[in-house]
């Protein structure tokens, strides 16, 4: 919904679609897969430890329409902290859509801005978000229920930047965590990570450079081979 490090705007179309009617994103980040085509309908629960994109989603879910598109507008250089008149959340928002592909909010606007379009979205999504749960919390403090859980941590190699990284992550115990889940299970990763026997997925173009894609998908506790058709 908003621009994020690591979101899977273009690409959250190409994972296995949900066989449940609940689905869980343990590291949501900016939840692309939960709002993809017409994933949001399920029972939906994001879950993430930066609270930061916690009360973006929290504020996104109780606002209305015109509440975003009356959000001022933004060019090159100009800075967030001159509209006094926003709350933290809002500023966040905005600071992560003046300068795409951020882990943090930033301060002014960049090149990179996409504000104008994303505010239009965003205000045209907001009813997909009105049911879903929001936690801000770990994953590890989860239930193990039946489900779709699409599970995209910051990646062993790739996810330095992250406020919550990977250096932070025991891999091992995520590994067996992503393992145990019951029902189905979509993890992400970025080639040449040994956590979980990955699979390459697909190709894309990163900011600096051409990545790989890969996942590790189970069905009922067993791995099952997936390619993108």
């Amino acid at each position: 919904m908003f621009s994020y490090y690591g979101r899977k705007s273009k690409t959250a179309g190409l994972y296995p679609q949900p066989k449940y009617g609940k689905v869980i994103e343990p590291f949501a980040g900016a939840a692309a897969y939960s709002l993809s085509g017409d994933n949001w309908k399920n029972e939906v629960t994001i879950v993430d430890k930066y609270e930061v994109l916690i009360n973006i989603w929290k504020y996104l879910q109780e606002s209305q329409p015109e509440d975003i598109l009356k959000l001022p507008d933004f060019n090159k250089g100009d800075k967030i902290s001159s509209h006094s008149q926003l709350i933290k959340a809002e500023r966040d928002l905005i600071g992560f859509c003046v300068n795409r592909g951020n882990t943090t909010p930033v301060r002014s606007a960049s090149n990179y801005n996409s504000w104008d379009k994303d505010k239009v979205r965003i205000a045209e999504d907001l009813y997909k978000i009105r049911h879903w749960n929001i936690i801000h919390g770990s994953y590890r403090d989860l239930e193990n229920e039946e489900a779709t859980w699409f599970i995209d941590p910051p990646y062993q190699e790739m996810g330095k930047y992250y406020k919550h990284n990977g250096d932070s992550i025991d891999f091992y115990h995520l590994a067996k965590w992503c393992k145990e889940r019951q029902g189905q299970v979509i993890v992400c990763e970025n080639k040449g990570a040994n956590w979980l026997p990955f699979e390459d997925l697909y190709d894309f173009r990163g900011i600096a450079k051409n990545n790989i894609e890969s996942i590790y998908y189970q069905e009922n506790g067993k791995k099952v081979e997936f390619k993108v058709n």
